[in-house]
């Protein structure tokens, strides 16, 4: 395969906003190594192998332990245009924004479950009576059984805003208690928390993730369908029960975010015209 094909093949592959910049250059060479440099027959499986390599040295690298007695800590760091989702041992999810970094252990202890934050997470917290849930950012603690929350904390800005159920913020001079609706700021200037009401309840940069683990790819295609418009015909009724499994990217145009899925699925979507696509095998 020509180098200048090879190298359009990988721009067209989804990977927009889950690795930077170095990250995709050195992805590359390592291509470039395993197939043109090598003369390798499949520049597909190289693909998947250095994408699959690089995982793995990054969690050797982020994986930690300060001693054999305690749980090992994985911290995830992300970068400029990269939102992550992450899913913890107890069944919480985290949506993390850009340039943000938190800590976690592999699995919580049996009295508490606490995460370390610097920048801006969005919470849904798996809700558990025995073990509250602790997040420790900057100059906030923030306390929960179980909820759903915004925390930002970038320097001396930290503020907690929540969508579901109630949480408790404690600063260096006085604790908050908030319910659905309410914000939580942190005033840098008498070190104080002060309540006020919400804005709004979501964040929008975290709608650029949508979680459809599980999902059936006709209620995937629903759930897309909320925000863009297009029509889907079906060569066989039995793709609509396909199971996905991951997070869509909808920073995406349709056509990217619906090659995605048949990439997962191994499946073929086509347009035939009028914002219209066929699914089949």
């Amino acid at each position: 395969m020509r180098l200048d094909r090879l190298q359009e093949e990988w721009n067209e592959l989804p990977h927009q906003g889950i690795f930077s910049e170095e990250i995709k250059l050195r992805m590359w060479n390592n291509i470039l190594n395993a197939t043109v440099n090598r003369r390798k027959n499949n520049y597909r499986i190289a693909m998947a192998a250095c994408a699959a390599l690089f995982i793995s040295i990054t969690g050797y690298q982020f994986y930690t332990s300060l001693n054999s007695a305690r749980t090992p800590e994985i911290i995830t760091q992300t970068f400029t245009e990269d939102i992550r989702l992450l899913r913890l041992s107890d069944g919480t999810r985290v949506w993390v924004n850009e340039n943000t970094q938190i800590e976690y252990p592999k699995d919580f202890a049996s009295n508490e479950r606490i995460v370390k934050l610097k920048g801006e997470a969005f919470f849904e917290v798996a809700r558990d009576t025995k073990r509250p849930f602790i997040i420790s950012s900057g100059n906030i603690k923030t306390t929960v059984l179980g909820t759903s929350f915004d925390v930002k904390a970038y320097g001396e800005i930290a503020e907690v805003n929540v969508r579901t159920g109630k949480v408790k913020v404690e600063g260096l001079q006085n604790t908050i208690f908030l319910e659905r609706g309410y914000t939580a700021v942190f005033v840098p200037k008498d070190k104080t928390l002060k309540k006020q009401k919400s804005v709004i309840l979501e964040p929008e940069w975290k709608k650029a993730l949508l979680d459809v683990d599980g999902l059936t790819f006709e209620a995937v295609i629903e759930r897309l369908k909320i925000n863009h418009n297009f029509t889907l015909q079906y060569t066989s009724e039995n793709l609509k029960l396909l199971q996905v499994k991951g997070t869509l990217d909808t920073r995406q145009g349709v056509p990217e975010i619906l090659q995605t899925i048949a990439f997962a699925l191994e499946i073929t979507i086509k347009p035939i015209g009028n914002d219209t696509y066929v699914v089949s095998r």
